[in-house]
């Protein structure tokens, strides 16, 4: 596969005819472990700063679905030569929501190069239209049919273009996040080679100094952690049915408690009512009881002094 950087390899691409090779367990010494000569002594002069100059040494790597295309000069890690690598993956699903709640892209892909939406695919689109449409070429590693830059036109057009689409992406590549997308997060651990036991080894084996051994070979083990995946799903704050819930819910409690407010009152008006009618009939009874017993006293009074 043709990228900015010019040619790269694609492990386990799939396509048309070609099953995905499948790994039956997680862990070191699963996955796929490649040891690598960058050969040094191969890489061209600097003589002065350009947008491609590269001042490093080692490799680039982009791990990637299969329905990504690759993008390594942006989204690539860097892997340096006298280390060995463990680079352990876990893959994460993320969902999004579309509007109004989020901003992801529901519609289908518009586009003559790639089938399935993807950020990466979004931008490699859209850089190779605004080349064509204004330098009538595109770069080696841009889709279509559309000839290539000339090492003339790429001074003159497209290297300013694609400067300016840089300084200028969010007004002429909007790219939305997609729905639904896969991505794998990565943790790297290195450790020095060769040792000083196998530097011998590796410089017989392969013909070299033991001094070419350290600037230009190394070794990248790439694994998954675990056989699972995680997934980070965007979720609604507050829908429209748990709105009308709660309004309903509130509605309820607050009629309610005004209900027995006003019943509460009536209750307690009554009571004081009733108490202060019992109480005066109370007292009626009493003075009227007491009145009695005087006279009765009275009339024995009288009938006992007549008698005397």
């Amino acid at each position: 596969v043709f990228t900015r950087y010019g040619k790269c390899y694609t492990f386990n691409a799939g396509g048309e005819g070609r099953t995905p090779l499948i790994t039956t367990k997680g862990g070191m010494g699963n996955g796929l472990e490649l040891m690598l000569d960058i050969q040094q002594d191969e890489y061209l002069p600097v003589w002065g700063e350009t947008d491609e100059t590269s001042f490093e040494a080692g490799v680039k790597v982009q791990i990637h679905s299969q329905d990504e295309p690759s993008f390594i000069d942006q989204l690539g890690f860097g892997v340096a030569p006298g280390f060995q690598t463990f680079v352990s993956c876990q893959e994460q699903r993320l969902i999004y929501l579309p509007p109004p709640w989020g901003d992801c892209k529901v519609t289908p892909m518009d586009s003559d190069f790639f089938d399935s939406y993807s950020i990466t695919a979004c931008r490699i689109d859209c850089e190779t239209r605004y080349l064509v449409d204004n330098c009538n070429c595109r770069m080696v590693h841009m889709p279509g049919d559309a000839p290539y830059c000339t090492p003339e036109l790429y001074k003159e057009c497209a290297d300013p273009a694609l400067d300016f689409l840089v300084e200028r992406d969010n007004d002429f590549c909007v790219c939305e996040t997609p729905c639904n997308m896969t991505r794998y997060s990565k943790e790297l651990s290195f450790v020095k080679i060769p040792s000083k036991a196998s530097a011998k080894y590796l410089a017989k084996k392969y013909n070299k100094s033991e001094q070419y051994i350290k600037e230009n070979i190394l070794v990248l083990d790439i694994f998954f952690e675990a056989l699972n995946y995680e997934t980070i799903e965007q979720k609604k704050a507050y829908e429209v049915a748990g709105l009308l819930g709660d309004i309903g819910g509130q509605m309820g409690l607050f009629i309610g408690a005004s209900i027995l407010t006003i019943l509460e009152l009536f209750d307690y008006l009554y009571e004081v009512i009733k108490y202060k009618l019992c109480r005066c009939s109370d007292k009626k009874h009493n003075n009227n009881n007491d009145q009695g017993t005087v006279l009765s006293l009275d009339d024995v009074k009288c009938h006992v002094s007549n008698f005397h």
